[in-house]
């Protein structure tokens, strides 16, 4: 009965043995077979390493039309936008600068008509405001042409004025305009006196000038007298600015002066004036 026990133990060590040395042989395979692929995974990484090295120069070169396509693309917009925004700061800048002038406009007519206000309150009475339109095609024309006429009030004869002084005289009235003959006008003749002294006599245009053409050289006249309106002939109001005494010569043989005189008001200068209105009994007849 003790040798079928022996028997089997033998048999199960024998294959026990056989089970171990199946797993060594397929260990050692295993490891035979990672060592191989680990070599040659390394010789494919070293292989595409130095293919990578070859092959840099030929992919650098390739990709530059990309990167120069982009690059023109990339400068084109910047200086496109660069432009837009030049554009617009130039139309900016325009827009301001114009509407910075026509404050300064605005501003030196409010100044105008704050200063012919200023007359009204001091006692030029009877006066209706007006804006010149037009000083004519000629730059050295002797007249102008207003936006008010006989619908307001305004009659040939009447006297014209700026913030400064005497401008001129009305002399055609239509139903919404008129026109003024400016003192320069050779027609023009204005009764003045001296502010200085009360010594009255009578201004001229010469066409491009004003005259006291008989001014006695035995008379007070000083450099800077200053000649206002006298009131005489009832057509100009007493007192308002005429012109100012640049210089003063007397002639040999000649029993006047011969002055040069400068206007207060700015004969072809002005944007408002006012019309002074006769009184209305008053028919002057207006100078041509």
């Amino acid at each position: 009965m003790g040798q079928p026990s022996w028997r089997f133990a033998g048999n199960e060590r024998k294959r026990n043995s056989g089970k171990l040395f199946f797993r060594f042989v397929g260990y050692a395979a295993l490891s035979v077979a990672l060592m191989i692929l680990d070599s040659r995974l390394a010789a494919v990484q070293y292989i595409r390493q130095a293919a990578s090295v070859v092959l840099y120069p030929m992919q650098w070169f390739s990709n530059q039309p990309v990167r120069l396509y982009q690059y023109i693309g990339t400068l084109t917009q910047s200086q496109s936008g660069l432009i837009e925004q030049n554009r617009l700061l130039l139309e900016e800048n325009g827009r301001l600068k114009t509407r910075l002038q026509r404050d300064e406009v605005n501003l030196s007519e409010l100044n105008e008509l704050r200063k012919l206000y200023r007359l009204q309150q001091a006692g030029i009475n009877d006066v209706t405001g007006a804006e010149v339109i037009s000083s004519g095609k000629d730059p050295l024309s002797d007249k102008l042409i207003i936006n008010k006429g006989s619908l307001d009030g305004l009659k040939a004869g009447d006297a014209v004025i700026d913030q400064n002084g005497l401008v001129g005289q009305l002399t055609q009235a239509l139903p919404y305009s008129s026109e003024v003959t400016l003192l320069y006008s050779s027609q023009s003749i204005v009764p003045v006196m001296v502010a200085r002294t009360g010594e009255r006599n009578l201004l001229y245009g010469g066409g491009n000038k004003l005259d006291l053409r008989y001014f006695p050289s035995a008379s007070d006249l000083k450099v800077k007298d200053i000649l206002l309106t006298s009131g005489l002939d009832s057509v100009y109001p007493a007192g308002i600015p005429v012109a100012t005494v640049d210089t003063i010569e007397r002639s040999s043989g000649s029993p006047y002066y011969t002055a040069s005189l400068s206007p207060f008001a700015a004969l072809r200068g002005s944007r408002f004036v006012l019309v002074v209105s006769q009184p209305k009994s008053q028919t002057t007849k207006p100078q041509q």
